[in-house]
C-alpha cells in the first residue's frame, strides 16, 4: 500500500496508509466526509471511561466518620485489587487507575515513616536519649 498523499493540518505529510486504489487515507478521502464524522462521533461515544467524578469514594462520603480514619495495608490492597477490576472492566479510565495506583504507594510511605519514626522514638527512650542523640 501506499502512503496517504494529503498534508496534515500541522502542515506535515499525514504518515496513513492509502486506501486500496486511492491516493489517501479514510480521514482524507473527500469522498467520505460524512463517514468520517459519522466515525469521529462513533468514536468518541463509545469505548469512554469513568473519570473521578463518577467514581464512588473509597472510604466513604464527605462528613463520614470513615473518611477521617487512615488505611490499614489490607485496606490499601483491597483498593488496588477493586481498581484493577475496573479498569478491566472498562468502569475506570486507566490513567485515574495510575493516579489511585501512585497515591496508594505515597500512603504505603507515609505508613512506613510512621512505622520506622515509632520504633526511633521507642529505642531513643530505651536508651535515655531524645531526638537527635540529646541525652535526656
Amino acid at each position: 500500500m501506499a502512503q496517504c498523499k494529503a498534508t496534515r493540518k500541522d502542515g506535515e505529510p499525514c504518515t496513513a496508509q492509502a486506501q486500496a486504489g486511492r491516493e489517501t487515507c479514510f480521514f482524507h478521502d473527500p469522498d467520505k466526509v460524512a463517514e468520517n464524522r459519522a466515525a469521529k462521533a462513533k468514536g468518541g461515544a463509545v469505548g469512554g471511561h469513568t473519570t473521578l467524578t463518577a467514581v464512588k469514594p473509597w472510604r466513604g462520603e464527605a462528613g463520614e466518620v470513615t473518611v477521617l480514619k487512615s488505611p490499614a495495608p489490607a485496606d490499601l490492597v483491597n483498593l488496588l485489587a477493586d481498581t484493577i477490576d475496573e479498569v478491566k472492566t472498562g468502569k475506570v479510565d486507566p490513567r485515574v487507575a495510575n493516579a489511585v495506583g501512585y497515591l496508594a504507594g505515597v500512603i504505603v510511605k507515609i505508613l512506613e515513616y510512621d512505622a520506622l519514626n515509632e520504633r526511633l522514638t521507642a529505642l531513643e527512650e530505651a536508651v535515655g536519649v531524645g531526638p537527635g542523640g540529646r541525652k535526656t
